[in-house]
């Protein structure tokens, strides 16, 4: 038997290392998906409806049809009311709705368990609650010829009303407790009011976001501008009747001076994460997303030191919803960007193969998920009023869970607009004390909880398996 010799040269060894990461990149790249418009919606991925301004907000009724809300300049001011369906076809029979609120600004809106529009807004220092029935019309049983008009109000920063008892509004350094008729809650506060001025940790915060936690605890973002031109980010969290929380973070509240001699750094927005984690967007020079842990101390495995920046990406203002969940990442976005953010603070690679999409001649003041890989956006294409839906990659929707056992698999969790399975199921949606909120005995891949409040539901298949979801 002859025996050969292979020598390896180091040019070898240099050929081999190169294949290999060609190879490497090449599979990067075959995991990495772009994100594109869908053409099956609107026209050509965009539904335009003209002569109006801009959307500012998108939300979505038991049936998936959606409704817009935005303005018919693109100031936005004039706020008005329109509804597609879910692929973007306008309802001619809802029509173009006219808020009859002038120079007000569109603060959020929500379909109640009524299936009414409810609308809230601000215009100068006057609050403004609307309702509309399913058809578009004024309801009249609501206020007076369904508007209520709420005077001696200061100045908005925000808004929630995520609870479908009551509704909490930023106004200046304070909160306030309304329930839906308008009507100020006594018990909260003093006189429904809280005024976020804490002399214990030294604080005069500025309520730029609000969020309900799953304990039913309030939590408030914004800025700390107790030491004059030097601002600091800020959150602090409440309890059901307005007190400080004072096992959370520093007697409850927690801040951070991220840029010294800087007045321009605040919180945005807040995600509650299942296990009570607190996700953060705000903005210091840069956009920048933080991570907490539910007592409200840094969590340091989380980009650098609890903190990642992402340069080019705007600022999520006032009016904005650019702050999602989406299975086991976050979306980010406003104007004509839009990042995906990995667990852990980074970048996102499989999204358009570098975690970043940007709009041409579209921008955007509202993203929602519709199903597990489509996602809206809701607001302007060329200044007409409009709404766009991109398809992205199905395994960034979905929580990569193992299921080898032929379980049932529920996302996203926590659950705002859809929940999803990855099987066609009949199914009976429950809450704590057992009692049945929805039924569906028609096989089907998803379902609308919008309208359900905010906290633990379960949801029950025909194979009588169970899975606890958290409605936000």
């Amino acid at each position: 038997m002859i025996r050969k010799t292979i020598l390896i040269t180091s040019a070898h060894i240099r050929i081999l290392m190169f294949s290999f990461c060609v190879l490497f990149c090449s599979l990067q790249f075959l995991n990495a998906q772009p994100v594109t418009l869908d053409p099956t919606f609107g026209q050509n991925g965009i539904a335009k409806i003209p002569n109006l301004g801009v959307i500012q907000r998108v939300i979505f009724d038991q049936s998936g049809n959606m409704f817009a809300i935005g303005s018919s300049e693109i100031f936005f001011e004039n706020p008005v009311v329109i509804k597609t369906d879910a692929n973007g076809i306008v309802d001619d029979s809802f029509g173009i709705v006219p808020l009859g609120i002038p120079k007000a600004e569109v603060f959020d809106f929500k379909i109640t368990d009524e299936n009414k529009i409810f609308f809230v807004g601000g215009s100068s220092q006057l609050l403004y609650f609307i309702r509309l029935n399913e058809n578009g019309s004024f309801d009249n049983s609501f206020g007076e010829n369904g508007k209520i008009v709420i005077s001696n109000t200061t100045f908005f920063l925000s808004v929630n009303i995520e609870n479908d008892d009551y509704l909490l509004i930023g106004d200046g350094y304070s909160i306030l407790k309304y329930n839906y008729n308008g009507e100020i809650d006594s018990c909260f506060g003093i006189n429904g009011k809280v005024v976020l001025e804490d002399m214990e940790t030294f604080s005069h915060i500025t309520p730029l976001s609000i969020k309900i936690l799953n304990d039913q605890s309030i939590l408030v973002t914004g800025m700390d501008d107790s030491k004059p031109y030097d601002y600091q980010i800020v959150v602090c969290k409440l309890n059901s009747i307005g007190n400080f929380v004072r096992d959370f973070a520093n007697n409850g509240v927690w801040k951070m001076n991220l840029l010294p001699s800087w007045n321009d750094e605040c919180i945005r927005a807040a995600i509650e994460d299942p296990d009570g984690s607190l996700l953060l967007v705000g903005y210091a020079h840069t956009t920048f997303m933080c991570c907490l842990y539910d007592d409200g101390t840094i969590n340091n495995n989380f980009g650098v030191n609890g903190f990642s920046y992402f340069d080019n990406i705007p600022l999520v203002s006032l009016i904005q919803k650019g702050f999602l969940q989406n299975g086991n990442k976050y979306l980010i976005g406003s104007y004509d960007k839009l990042i995906s953010v990995s667990k852990n603070g980074s970048l996102d690679p499989n999204f358009n193969n570098t975690g970043l999409f940007t709009c041409e001649s579209y921008y955007f003041f509202d993203i929602n998920l519709q199903m597990n890989d489509k996602l809206i956006l809701g607001g302007s294409s060329n200044g007409t009023f409009s709404l766009m839906r991109l398809d992205i990659p199905s395994n960034l929707s979905v929580n990569q869970l193992d299921n080898s056992d032929n379980s049932i698999v529920v996302y996203p969790n926590p659950a705002k607009d859809y929940l999803h399975f990855n099987t066609e199921q009949p199914f009976e949606i429950m809450d704590i004390q057992g009692r049945i909120l929805l039924k569906n005995k028609q096989a089907t891949r998803s379902v609308n909880v919008s309208h359900l409040k905010a906290g633990i539901c379960f949801i029950k298949f025909e194979n009588n398996q169970v899975e606890k979801f958290i409605k936000e």
